[in-house]
């Protein structure tokens, strides 16, 4: 609409300049506005070697009774970058990629507008260092282009060389990197790991923090937060996790994460992410996702429910006294101590250490 308003006010400015010339004549050929004339003035200006001086010969404001001024039209001037192309051109993937980038990205940008190379009849293409060494463009299609997911290499990724004339679908969500990549799992929303805020696209993949930045918290990277974002223990993503981590209940020491699952020492190693959500328990622990519960020695006999709180008590794992032939029934807790010093106190209760360690269950009956 811009466009063919200012089309109009030009051309009622040049009517203007024909009817005070003798006869209605005009020294602008009749396709002076159209740009797809040989007399549109831009091509004109081009066969003069672009020089606008011819163009001020007339159209200078400074003189008397001068013809309309190109600011008329070109409010940035003649030698404006708007004057020739819009900015940014409307041509291609040129608005598309002018939302996340630079023109200087693709294209050296001319401090001036008679710069070398900057009026033929081709831009020129030089790539900035962000889109890579490999980055070509053979005039239809981009190709190993980092921008497009060309340094990720990930056989996921459903287009990687886009066809510049090609439309939005070209760069949708899945074409630079499979959704998910090649080597995430399912299951999980891309902001759980990657900050919803965070620069998309800039060379450097985004994540949240350390291991906390997906699971846990800034005191803990144990869960709540769970994958899901559930912070409650009924969840079965959070269940006892901090029991477990900070043995609030101090029966023993805190359980270290790598007792219950392999710990990685970089994000993408294998067993990680690279499989779908629940995550991966030691098989030796007999973990049943179904009852929430396991079968691991450290309970004794008991199957407590991962999902719910005061599981684990004095008692639950062994009777008090146990039913064994070592153990007569009359026993109370304070007998304990009298076989177990290292591992209760004299009233029976679980010694755990300054250092958090404890000999009470750590896999040894200890007399």
């Amino acid at each position: 609409m811009r466009t063919a308003l200012l089309v109009i006010v030009l051309v009622a400015a040049c009517n203007a300049e024909r009817a005070r010339e003798p006869g209605g004549v005009t020294v602008h050929g009749a396709g002076i506005l159209d740009r797809t004339s040989d007399d549109f003035h831009g091509k004109v200006l081009a066969r003069v070697g672009w020089d606008t001086g011819v163009c001020a010969s007339c159209h200078d404001p400074a003189k008397v009774d001068a013809a309309p001024p190109c600011e008329g039209c070109h409010a940035d001037g003649p030698s404006g970058c708007t004057s020739c192309h819009a900015s940014p051109p409307a041509t291609g993937a040129h608005r598309a990629h002018a939302e996340v980038g630079a023109c200087a990205t693709c294209h050296p940008v001319p401090s001036g507008w008679r710069d070398p190379g900057h009026l033929g009849a081709r831009a020129i293409i030089a790539f900035a260092p962000i889109a890579g060494p490999a980055a070509r463009f053979d005039g239809a299609r981009c190709s190993g282009v980092a921008c497009h997911g060309a340094a990720l290499a990930d056989p996921a990724a459903r287009n990687t060389t886009p066809a510049w004339n090609g439309g939005a679908a070209e760069a949708a969500c899945g074409t630079c990197h499979g959704a998910p990549p090649a080597n995430h799992g399912g299951g999980y929303a891309c902001a759980t790991c990657h900050p919803a805020d965070a620069p998309h696209v800039d060379g450097t993949v985004q994540v949240a923090r350390g291991c906390d930045g997906c699971h846990g918290s800034a005191s803990s990277a144990a869960p709540p937060r769970d994958l899901a974002g559930d912070t409650f223990t009924t969840a079965i993503g959070v269940g006892a996790h901090q029991a477990h981590l900070r043995g609030p209940s101090r029966l023993r020491g805190p359980v270290e994460c790598k007792t219950c699952h392999a710990v990685p020492t970089m994000i993408e190693q294998a067993g990680h992410i690279d499989s779908a959500a629940p995550a991966e328990v030691d098989a030796a622990l007999g973990w049943d996702r179904a009852s929430a519960t396991c079968a691991t020695w450290c309970h004794g006999a008991a199957r407590p429910v991962w999902t719910r709180t005061g599981e684990a008590v004095c008692g639950s794992c062994h009777g008090i006294p146990p039913v064994d032939g070592a153990h007569a029934p009359t026993m109370q807790l304070t007998d304990c101590a009298t076989c177990h010093p290292g591992s209760v106190d004299a009233s029976g209760y679980p010694i755990v250490h300054d250092d958090l360690t404890s000999e009470h269950i750590n896999g040894h009956v200890d007399l």
